[in-house]
């Protein structure tokens, strides 16, 4: 990784915003390590886990909606030079659904902007996007730079909600063109408390996948999201960066890595499929989301390497390894198992799946995904 970059103003007293979040707190405890830092603020709706508050250190809380009308006085009684925006939320979820995401996602981040950008003592605000603002069609190109445009608009969902706050981020820039400001486009984070679409599929023994797609993903570690985002709050060069890891896979290679096996479903019948399979259900999967597992979506990071000065340290298939290592994911054990699990489905779902049992297993068998018969009979 190369974190080095031309010499900016240095951040000396930081609020994170979204402090309670994996993210956040886990930068929280990486700026306090940072001698040059001074203060460091942390600001969340919702308490930490004690877990989280561990990695927070001896940091200074404020417990407070992004919404309240208090945060501006807050950031310029703590001399706060730099702002970073760890609390959107990347999937729909999170408790309360759809619209209690959209609540936060947009208003709250209104309100977080609309606080720098009337405190003077601001100078850098730091956003984590996604690539969720490139959204996902057939339309698309092989890679998303910066520069490009979602080829369809979102209509609504998690891509509209960040790209309207990135929006909004922009438009304090033109207000405040003191304000440094970088805007990190990241990928699933797959390990993180908030679940994603592709994490929940690589769970369940059958994954359900939409028949005649295979879309290709990007991945992106947490140590990767970390540092690239200390890396952005610490003075590298402000611009808008997509922040992923080398390396594409398609999503049915992701499973089988896993050691489990697509199902493949239509469309209107990949709901009733996942609620079936999956452990979380995928119960708020939204149409944007299933755009995503129909056309996938990659990015170039060119300008992340040579403009921003950062290299990850995983790729996306090593990043996919460490999840898979530690979610404790269970692999496919045996061909009675799959039958087990078929049990549960309509009768011509199971049929079709069945019939090309042997040809999926035998390349589970050949990845080394299916233990030795001899294991199977063991108690």
């Amino acid at each position: 990784m190369n974190t080095e970059a031309p010499d900016r103003r240095p951040a000396r007293a930081v609020a994170v915003v979204g402090g309670s979040r994996y993210l956040g707190a886990h930068l929280v405890g990486m700026l306090l390590r940072d001698d040059s830092v001074e203060h460091v603020l942390a600001i969340d709706s919702a308490k930490p886990s004690p877990q989280h508050r561990r990695r927070m250190r001896d940091a200074e809380f404020v417990r407070l909606d992004p919404q309240s009308p208090r945060l501006q006085g807050i950031l310029r009684e703590a001399g706060i030079d730099t702002v970073v925006h760890v609390g959107l939320h990347h999937t729909d979820f999170a408790p309360g659904g759809r619209a209690a995401v959209k609540e936060a996602n947009i208003m709250g981040s209104m309100h977080v902007i609309a606080a720098c950008g009337r405190a003077a003592t601001v100078t850098r605000f730091v956003l984590v996007s996604s690539t969720a603002v490139y959204g996902s069609s057939g339309l698309d190109p092989a890679m998303f730079s910066e520069d490009m445009a979602a080829r369809r608009q979102p209509s609504g969902g998690i891509p509209l909600d960040h790209s309207s706050v990135e929006g909004y981020v922009r438009g304090m820039s033109r207000k405040r063109p003191d304000i440094d400001v970088t805007i990190l486009r990241i990928p699933a984070i797959l390990g993180l408390p908030e679940p994603t679409v592709v994490g929940e599929l690589l769970l369940p023994s059958l994954s359900p996948v939409l028949a005649g797609y295979d879309p290709r993903i990007q991945l992106l570690h947490p140590q990767d999201a970390l540092d690239a985002l200390l890396h952005a709050t610490m003075g590298a060069t402000p611009g808008t960066y997509n922040i992923a890891a080398d390396g594409v896979l398609t999503l049915t290679q992701a499973i089988r890595r896993a050691g489990h096996v697509p199902l493949p479903v239509m469309p209107q019948m990949f709901k009733l499929a996942a609620r079936l399979l999956s452990s979380q259900g995928l119960r708020a999967i939204g149409s944007s989301q299933l755009r995503y597992l129909r056309y996938g979506r990659t990015v170039d990071t060119t300008r992340m390497r040579i403009e921003f000065g950062f290299t990850p340290r995983y790729t996306t298939e090593e990043a996919l390894h460490a999840y898979l290592v530690d979610s404790g994911a269970e692999p496919l054990i045996t061909r009675s198992s799959l039958e087990r699990k078929t049990a549960r489905l309509p009768r011509p779902v199971a049929s079709r799946l069945r019939a090309g049992l042997d040809s999926t297993l035998d390349e589970l068998e050949s990845l080394g995904a299916v233990p030795d018969p001899i294991q199977e009979e063991a108690p």
